[in-house]
């Protein structure tokens, strides 16, 4: 097998690849790589990413980003994607038990090479529910353990809009249906590549900040949130309440499935259930669009000898479970 280091040239092969390939969700995409390198300039992000090909034939994306983190006084070297995982390597679609084996062998075994040349000290890796192979299912067991990883597995909450609205609107945790009705009285609005502005986005921007009280990503990372959009990659719903812009969710689309990515609602308005009426507005929106799952997130309840939740990540794992779903335990280590 041969190794060849992803360089612009190769984009439009490795995309095509992503999009043909069952173990590939947008993760493994070169937009997602654009904004893991712009995501945290601090931590240094350097793409070792690769193709590995058997003579002329693309076997296997791995997507490699080196960061180096800063522990007390010591900088640390990781593979990792700002602290987090790594969308696990997507191998070609039909190998057999054999050639997967092999396939999978030699990568770690670059990696691990790689991760010695380079002095590091950690590797983590997941894999993604909304990849083809992953749909309707989840992992019977954690690859990684055979290649000396760690089985640092979280669950991850799915929805299934299959359903009928009548069985998304009974899953519902009864609080949340009292605060979607209370919140009937805002105007939700969707934007896609078709009616997408650039002074909507930035209003969702700004918004963004003033959330989060400063700004918390470059700018960089939203100029290709916005490029996404109008690349069918994503929609914007935005909720609108006497005229005036009060809430935002952004959400990622590929291959049919859907994941919640940013959200942002008007601190002035934090009294109001203004993220209950964009994610159920959303949902019903996105089973009409004949979307299969959608990815609502992470589910935190408590330490783990791998994770350490604050406050916060257990107040919003709560608050996501009130919308129903199934758990999938997404393979990580």
């Amino acid at each position: 097998m041969q190794i060849v280091f992803l360089t612009p040239d190769k984009y439009e092969e490795w995309n095509k690849f992503c999009l043909e390939n069952d173990e590939a969700w947008f993760w493994h995409t070169t937009d997602w790589i654009e904004y893991t390198l712009n995501f945290k300039p601090e931590l240094n992000t350097q793409n070792l990413s690769f193709l590995v090909y058997k003579g002329d034939v693309l076997k296997a994306v791995v997507l490699l980003t080196l960061e180096t983190h800063q522990y007390s006084a010591q900088k640390i070297k990781e593979l990792s994607f700002g602290g987090w995982f790594i969308p696990l390597p997507a191998l070609a679609n039909g190998l057999s038990t054999d050639e997967r084996g092999e396939a999978l062998s030699f990568i770690f075994e670059y990696i691990d090479r790689l991760a010695s040349q380079h002095k590091v000290v950690r590797s983590r890796f997941r894999g993604s529910p909304l990849a083809p192979n992953f749909w309707g299912s989840c992992p019977s067991g954690n690859p990684l353990i055979e290649f000396g990883y760690l089985d640092t597995s979280l669950n991850t909450l799915i929805i299934d809009l299959n359903k009928s609205e009548e069985e998304l609107w009974n899953d519902l945790r009864r609080n949340h249906r009292r605060n979607i009705n209370k919140g009937e009285g805002f105007k939700i609005n969707f934007y896609t590549q078709t009616n997408i502005t650039s002074e909507i986005f930035r209003a969702y921007k700004e918004m963004h900040h003033k959330a989060a009280g400063r700004q918390t990503r470059p700018d960089k990372t939203f100029e290709l949130m916005y490029e996404w959009l109008t690349k069918d990659l994503a929609f914007l719903v935005v909720a609108e309440l006497d005229k005036k812009l009060i809430g935002f969710e952004y959400y990622s689309v590929y291959k049919n499935n859907v994941y919640g990515f940013s959200a942002a609602n008007d601190p002035d308005y934090a009294n109001l259930p203004i993220r209950h009426s964009i994610e159920w507005q959303a949902i019903l929106w996105m089973k009409k669009r004949s979307f299969y799952f959608y990815e609502i997130g992470l589910q935190q309840y408590g330490n783990l000898l791998h994770d350490f939740p604050d406050k916060k990540q257990l107040n919003i794992s709560h608050f996501k479970k009130g919308f129903g779903g199934g758990n999938c335990a997404t393979v990580y280590g």
